[in-house]
């Protein structure tokens, strides 16, 4: 490791750890999203503004193990049993969402600047940002505002859910390496055998050595909990990408399958490792990721194009009527207008997706960077903007409220089997 690429990675962190720090101090004019302030901060430090920093073969690697590790996150945290009845409409939902956003996208492709590839692909790569879901990052955003057991969160759950992982799969079989029939083939066995597995998860959960192994190195130097679940994201991630599955969408499946591998786990146990889990993604991987799309945000070349840096409004206004808005299907009816626009709003509200996508699109040519710039904006703005109202509102409203979660650390009816758990938690 060079000096240089030694400085980038301190000067990450440090704008890592800068952050939280001031999206504390600026709580009291606005409530900004950490995720934002990372971008923001990327933006700041890139060769847009100061020029710190720039990209790099290592730190593009930390960002990619850190996209795949929020998406492995938001798989953990679907409970799929609970949504299930309302998947039919969301994915019906996702897919007139998409045909109407591929048709913007070449309406609005028709006027940007010639790329390597045709203008149905560009609107294919605009479409797929437009109708994404950045389910793992409201996810918080919705605990926090004790929003996940109402039913504004299970709408969209079960919305968030079709528009984390659809956009990748239907990348991968329209513009992907395979001819379209071999990519759908590759696809479905993937996801036939991961809901297999899953399936197998569910009903026997985890080996008994290795659920003794993981209470038995909970608190030692070994992890084995932890670096089992780092194994499982990897080892999907490298299968779904010898199978022509987007990597993203492989540590998403990975998230599936050990939440069931887990469910016969101790609560106080799975606390724990849950605990030191999101440490490592949430603490490390993930702010690289987010400050590394900010270092490749392409602000001058915004600036110098005032027709692409107006598409940052547009793309902000579609994000909802070409996703939010029919996301909200999923509500159980009848439903106030409240909920109805708190459900728009979040399911509108998507950052990691549409970087990830717009990453792809550049990649392979189909988009400039000033648009995959304009479509990080507008993420950046549904961010910021979106959930703020949506919580707002659904905690507006009486009918919509869940009993607080009680301090697992307090429970006394936890099943503990490790002797030192009691006091980790505490």
């Amino acid at each position: 490791m060079t000096t240089e690429v030694l400085l980038t990675i301190v000067v990450v962190f440090a704008t890592a750890a800068l952050a939280p720090l001031l999206c504390q101090l600026a709580k009291r004019v606005l409530n900004i999203p950490v995720v934002v302030m990372e971008v923001f901060l990327g933006i700041i430090i890139g060769p847009g503004v100061l020029g710190l920093v720039g990209t790099n073969p290592i730190l593009a690697g930390l960002a990619a193990i850190g996209v795949w590790f929020l998406f492995y996150s938001a798989g953990y945290e679907t409970d799929f049993y609970s949504i299930r009845d309302r998947l039919p409409i969301a994915s019906a939902a996702w897919l007139a969402c998409l045909v109407l956003a591929v048709g913007a996208g070449m309406i609005i492709s028709a006027f940007l600047p010639a790329t390597y590839t045709t203008p149905f692909v560009a609107a294919v790569f605009i479409g797929g940002a437009l109708v994404s879901t950045g389910l793992g990052t409201i996810l918080p955003m919705m605990r926090d505002a004790n929003q996940i057991e109402t039913r504004i969160g299970r709408a969209v759950i079960s919305s968030g859910v079709i528009g984390q992982f659809a956009p990748q799969i239907a990348l991968g079989i329209i513009v992907g390496a395979f001819r379209p029939l071999p990519a759908v083939g590759l696809h479905a066995v993937f996801f036939l055998a991961t809901a297999g597995l899953i399936w197998l998860a569910g009903r026997y959960g985890m080996p008994r050595a290795a659920a003794r192994t993981q209470t038995a190195t909970l608190d030692t130097g070994a992890q084995w909990g932890v670096v089992f679940q780092a194994a499982i994201c990897f080892a999907f991630v490298l299968i779904g990408d010898l199978m022509g599955v987007d990597r993203a969408i492989g540590a998403f499946a990975a998230g599936l399958l050990t939440r069931q591998l887990l469910s016969n786990t101790p609560s106080a146990e799975r606390y724990v490792i849950d605990r030191k889990m999101k440490g490592i993604a949430g603490g490390i991987l993930l702010p690289i990721f987010f400050i590394h799309a900010g270092i490749t945000f392409d602000l001058p070349g915004l600036i110098a194009e005032p027709a692409a840096f107006a598409l940052i409004p547009l793309f902000f206004i579609l994000k909802l009527l070409l996703r939010g808005l029919p996301g909200s299907v999923t509500l159980v009816r009848p439903c106030s207008w409240r909920e109805r626009a708190s459900v728009s709003l979040l399911v509108g509200t998507g950052l990691a997706a549409v970087i990830l996508i717009s990453q792809h699109g550049l990649a392979a040519g189909a988009i400039s960077s000033t648009t995959a710039s304009a479509l990080i904006g507008a993420a950046m703005l549904t961010v910021l903007v979106y959930p703020t109202i949506a919580l707002n509102l659904a905690n507006a409203d009486p009918a919509n409220q869940a009993p607080a979660y009680e301090n697992i650390a307090d429970d006394s009816d936890i099943e503990v089997d490790s002797p030192h758990l009691l006091d980790m938690l505490r």
